[in-house]
């Protein structure tokens, strides 16, 4: 399985030199376990195994290239690629096309926007766009800056860029990044099920005084329907959970769908049933009014 981002720093010995530090020093660590050798020429500054993450950066120092594809992507906390069996993607190196490399947590990665077209060529359509929306998320890029480059990847047949045109012609014009990648799993469940539109992203809830309310990651402000969605981090806040609904509720009459991390990504399809069920549930009974 992918394992976190690295935590121990990844030197080589010129980089231990170059700290004032002597060889002698280094092979001492090196001997006690304190540096222990990832790869020939490679140190991590810290004692325990090596990760598979570290050994594909290891080897991309090794090779004075910026860290690339899953580990750029894993590095920037992008979601959708924590839970991936690892390559070995330092076995070839796609061109920098989407901009100049950046230090992230001090280590030299390929640019956000060459990183999802690296990402294109490795993952399906799902998790490149659960990946997408995070770094959009994260301001890491913008979606202008995306859909300028799809032109001259096109001209240089750049492997993935179909993927990228596909999925980004799915994307609403001028819609909010997502939050969350439960939250762009339930757009897919919707996306993929027969009678479900596109939600809106991030509505912003007002009542009758023009006193604002709350913002609900999805909604069909035209059905009444708003969805509330329980990640990992809402266990432990259930009575604010609760108390946010009821003032959507109270404030405008809606009918709020409630998804859960198991139902999104264990069970899609019946997720997708449900939520079709209060789209059809709020079709039938008259709109409210404020």
């Amino acid at each position: 399985m992918w394992e976190p981002a690295p935590r121990r720093r990844l030197f080589t010995p010129d980089d231990w030199i170059a700290s004032g530090r002597t060889r002698e020093a280094l092979r001492w660590a090196t001997d006690r376990g304190v540096c222990p050798r990832v790869i020939r020429g490679v140190y991590a500054d810290g004692p325990g195994e090596r990760t598979a993450v570290e050994l594909a950066l290891a080897h991309m120092i090794r090779d004075d290239v910026p860290a690339w594809g899953l580990v750029a992507a894993t590095i920037y906390d992008l979601d959708a690629v924590h839970d991936l069996a690892i390559p070995e993607p330092w076995r070839r190196r796609a061109p920098d096309l989407g901009g100049e490399p950046r230090v992230v947590d001090g280590v030299l990665c390929a640019s956000p926007l060459q990183t999802m077209i690296d990402l294109a060529t490795i993952l399906d359509d799902d998790r490149w766009e659960q990946a997408n929306e995070s770094a959009l998320h994260k301001k890491l890029f913008t979606i202008d800056d995306e859909v300028a480059l799809l032109g001259d990847l096109s001209a240089r047949r750049t492997p993935g860029v179909t993927r990228m045109r596909r999925v980004l012609a799915l994307r609403p014009v001028g819609a909010p990044p997502t939050e969350s990648r439960l939250e762009t799993i339930a757009v897919q469940i919707a996306r993929h099920t027969e009678g479900v539109p596109e939600p809106t992203r991030q509505h912003r809830v007002f009542n009758e005084h023009a006193e604002f309310v709350a913002r609900v990651d999805l909604s069909w402000p035209d059905l009444g329907v708003f969805k509330e969605l329980d990640g990992l981090g809402h266990r432990g806040q259930p009575v604010y959970d609760a108390s946010r609904e009821s003032a959507v509720v109270a404030a405008t009459g809606w009918l709020c769908h409630r998804m859960t991390w198991h139902e999104a990504y264990r069970a899609p399809k019946w997720a997708g049933r449900r939520m079709l069920q209060i789209i059809e549930q709020a079709r039938r009974r008259p709109m409210p009014s404020l």
